[in-house]
């Protein structure tokens, strides 16, 4: 079949990421739990905070597997190393991070994950246990903004106004509080991400060296909110001609509305393309589901197309997994899906 307009199909996607064969899964996680319309009951300002635990909900319900292996346990690296690397991320995102060791003891590529809106990281790290992705160091980050009513869940950026609780959906053009906040998320985020890579390996000479990547040996992979940073600084390194990263791959995720706005815009004067960017754009694979209420496949499908609109060749393609809704990979649903995550990183 056709893939849809600007999206790649997945037999075009660049191969050899990861340099070994994906690992079979030992355990399926456990169908998603939780419906995006639940507890609408409720008072409405809680409802709002209430709403904000969809994205942490979904991922532990597809996560739920055992926690045993520590880190102590699990590294195969050299605790100087280790230690060397917790530092360094504590410098650059003082807000919290989970490290998950190559369970092979090679950790030639460095995989950041970033969880849902409400969540925490160690849901996604016990995700990346039961990939094991060979010759793969995961780090899952904690997002930097806490949300009122949910207890130790984190948001990513601006998604709602602090005294109504009212949801920001972009509709407005003047108001730029999400975007804006998004753009300051990103920086950070791609700051930490230089000081990860080779170029950067001497930046703190009188410590113990930090564990550095090429970039193309450094990915991203994002869950709805988390899914949107990733995407945004994938796209930002290209913009900037900082080089491409090894790849970037999302589960229900989308950019918002008002950077789909500003794309189409810059398109419509002919001012893509022609930004000072060299090189290839950073390989993305979005995958969304066809039941999900909360960021729907069709908002996925335009993402990719205005990633392939502005950068003619880029690779962007979307898996679609039906009846599917908010959710993290996981159930039934998701063999098909984690496939084609495993496909994308091979």
């Amino acid at each position: 079949s056709r893939a849809p307009r600007g999206v790649a199909r997945g037999g075009e996607m660049r191969r050899g990421f990861l340099g070994a064969a994906p690992p079979k899964r030992a355990e399926t996680p456990p169908e998603p739990r939780g419906d995006p319309e639940d507890g609408l009951g409720f008072d409405r300002a809680f409802e709002r905070a209430l709403l904000a635990q969809e994205d942490r909900r979904a991922t532990e319900a597809s996560s739920s597997l055992s926690d045993e292996t520590t880190l102590g346990v699990s590294l195969r690296s050299s605790a100087a190393n280790a230690a060397s690397l917790d530092g360094a991320l504590t410098r650059h995102w003082p807000h919290g991070h989970v490290i998950v060791p190559s369970a092979d003891g090679h950790a030639d590529n460095l995989m950041l994950m970033l969880h849902g809106r409400g969540d925490v990281p160690a849901p996604f790290a016990k995700l990346a246990r039961s990939m094991a992705l060979p010759r793969t160091c995961c780090v899952a980050l904690q997002g930097p903004h806490p949300i009122p009513f949910v207890d130790d869940g984190r948001a990513w950026f601006t998604f709602m106004d602090q005294e109504s609780f009212e949801p920001i959906d972009g509709s407005d053009p003047s108001d730029t509080r999400r975007v804006d906040s998004l753009d300051r998320v990103v920086t950070r985020l791609a700051n930490l991400i230089d000081a990860l890579t080779d170029a950067h390996s001497t930046a703190h000479s009188t410590a113990a060296p930090t564990p550095t990547w090429p970039r193309s040996r450094v990915h991203l992979f994002g869950f709805s909110d988390g899914g949107t940073v990733a995407l945004t600084v994938a796209m930002r390194a290209h913009k900037e001609g900082k080089g491409r990263l090894g790849g970037c791959a999302t589960v229900c995720a989308a950019l918002l509305s008002e950077q789909i706005r500003t794309l189409h815009e810059e398109g419509d004067d002919g001012s893509s393309g022609d930004d000072g960017s060299s090189g290839a754009p950073t390989p993305v694979t979005l995958t969304a589901g066809e039941s999900d209420r909360v960021v729907s496949v069709s908002s996925v499908r335009e993402t990719a197309e205005v990633l392939i609109d502005v950068n003619p060749g880029h690779v962007a393609s979307v898996h679609a997994v039906p009846g599917k809704g908010h959710a993290m990979v996981g159930g039934e649903r998701g063999e098909g899906e984690m496939r084609h995550l495993m496909g994308f990183w091979s």
